[in-house]
């Protein structure tokens, strides 16, 4: 899809550098797939919640040889 926006041509080109894209397109689509895999780790990091009781090395041995 033809969309006309305006971007600030030295953020463009620090994206480009930074994703190593050789052209407009290619960083701009690899700008908006990160922001989308990031906010999607955010918001199924929130859907988790906490877990205080995180298990050990030394109780996961226990539990090993108990069984």
């Amino acid at each position: 899809m033809k969309t006309t926006i305006d971007i600030p041509e030295d953020l463009l080109a620090a994206v480009q550098i930074a994703s190593k894209k050789r052209t407009k397109k290619e960083a701009v689509t690899v700008a908006l797939e990160e922001f989308l895999r990031i906010r999607r780790s955010e918001e199924l990091k929130d859907l988790l919640g906490t877990f205080e009781d995180f298990i050990d090395q030394d109780d996961l041995e226990k539990q090993r040889v108990d069984t």
